[in-house]
């Protein structure tokens, strides 16, 4: 079993070295990982879809080319999918019984570069229904559950891509953010995430008429996450709003001299007991490795950040998808409450809520750019205010508690959102250890506009001196029972 795990958890960047030196075939690892998902998935339930015989025959040609010397830059590194995210000869169904019949003419921009690099794709991983929700359920899929314990969900709405990588079942995967939806699922589930800035990764319409929805990488480390950046980002013919290519240093540069703002809650945010000691443990890590932490002041207030969320987020190419989806209910039952409860919040949109939001956002981002003006090479903030809730929770009916104060169960325990709306800031999730209940905790660190080398560097650094959640006796171990 333990042979199994170290293969099953073993990074890419370990694989590609050991593939290259034939010490190791892409179907060893692909048939450790495969004999993890049959042992978990009953449990997690991570996998929308699975292509294992696909992927054996892929494994096999991978190691031919190894053989051949012929080996691209991922070759035989197996890739997990979201299921929001178009695989060509697939099903996209972004969690709806709506979009079964779905087959995708062509892959997604960014799952091509990373095919076309030589990774395999294996599976497909489950989102909540149209990728709205901080849990991940679907009336089609049902609940998916967080590896480090079942009680408790895997954030939403990349939640599948999340708990596979934690689960072993996958080496890399793939999210997208529109309010959060790769850095929550990073951070409870104790991998890494990059949430780019708007235009890093090229995308396709109408995904490009909405700069706060970013597609983008997941892993478990920063290398992996490194080289996964490196393959994915930069210009294409089609997309005009994609940016020129951007290329990490290697070796990242030091942090040493290095400022970093921390604010504990953004100013709106309740933040549990357990959350702001593990945040406030993790900022020692830098100051250890000679960057200065110093507490600032962010005046967002919940009000603000809610209002501007709502009145940008739910219209747009949003409010374009919900006109779409609404033309396809024949029967309300084929949609779930939680969908309902968010269309009608879209209907009670004040007119003028879209050129508000712009304002309040224009607001907050003044904030942001006096703290970076002022000296300041990042931010750190936690990820979420808990390290997660209930894998079952209705965004429509349920609310959650922090410091015994209600919040909505939906962006009440998250400080990402704001930033899907300032987006030019590229952020990255780091672990920061493990709460009482089992689930990781988080921080996500914040660079200025278009500064994803400073992230890059701030994480990496702060991974090789931070205890490593992943390190033989320390994989999730499923100790909830269902």
């Amino acid at each position: 079993m333990a042979a199994q795990l170290d293969l099953a958890y073993m990074p890419a960047s370990t694989q590609l070295r050991l593939y290259r030196a034939k010490q190791l075939s892409p179907v060893e690892v692909l048939e450790a990982q495969i004999a993890r998902a049959e042992e978990v998935e009953p449990k997690i339930n991570a996998f929308a879809w699975n292509f294992h015989e696909e992927a054996r025959e892929a494994a096999k040609y991978a190691e031919a080319r190894y053989m051949a010397g012929e080996a691209r830059a991922l070759e035989g590194v197996t890739l997990a999918v979201k299921d929001d995210t178009d695989l060509a000869g697939k099903v996209t169904a972004s969690g709806s019984k709506l979009f079964l019949d779905y087959v995708a003419p062509a892959s997604h921009p960014m799952v091509q570069r990373f095919l076309d690099a030589g990774a395999i794709v294996h599976a497909k991983t489950t989102v909540p229904e149209f990728c709205i929700c901080t849990v991940t359920t679907s009336l089609h899929w049902g609940t998916t559950r967080n590896p480090w314990n079942l009680d408790y969900g895997p954030g939403g709405s990349s939640g599948g891509s999340g708990a596979a990588l934690a689960a072993g079942t996958t080496t890399l995967a793939t999210g997208s953010d529109s309010g959060g939806s790769i850095r929550i699922p990073a951070g409870v589930n104790g991998v890494c995430g990059f949430k780019a800035p708007f235009g890093r990764f090229p995308t396709v319409v109408p995904w490009t008429l909405s700069p706060h929805s970013v597609y983008g990488p997941m892993a478990r480390s920063m290398t992996d996450l490194a080289m996964m950046y490196d393959i994915g980002n930069g210009p294409a013919s089609y997309d005009h709003t994609a940016l020129q290519k951007n290329t990490l240093p290697n070796p990242m540069s030091g942090i040493a001299g290095m400022r970093i703002a921390y604010s504990p809650d953004l100013g709106f945010a309740q933040i549990d007991p357990e959350v702001r000691a593990n945040t406030e443990r993790a900022l020692k890590h830098f100051e250890s490795l000679g960057a200065c932490v110093e507490e600032v002041a962010v005046n967002w207030t919940h009000e603000k950040v809610q209002d501007a969320v709502y009145g940008t987020l739910l219209n747009g190419a949003w409010r374009m998808f919900f006109d779409q989806v609404q033309e396809m209910i024949s029967d309300p039952k084929q949609v779930s409450d939680q969908y309902h409860s968010l269309y009608r919040k879209m209907l009670a949109l004040p007119k003028g809520a879209a050129e508000g939001a712009a304002i309040l956002a224009a607001e907050m981002n003044t904030e942001l750019h006096a703290i970076f003006s002022g000296g300041f090479d990042a931010i750190v903030s936690p990820t979420t205010g808990l390290p997660s809730i209930p894998a079952t929770t209705n965004h429509a009916t349920d609310s959650v508690t922090i410091n015994n104060v209600t919040v909505d169960s939906m962006t009440g325990w998250c400080l990402t959102h704001p930033f899907n709306l300032l987006y030019l800031y590229p952020i990255a999730v780091a672990q920061t250890g493990r709460a009482s209940n089992n689930v990781p905790t988080s921080i996500q660190i914040i660079g200025d506009r278009y500064d994803d080398n400073t992230v890059f560097a701030l994480t990496s650094a702060y991974e090789r001196v931070a205890e490593p959640l992943y390190n033989g006796d320390a994989f999730p171990d499923f100790r909830s029972e269902i």
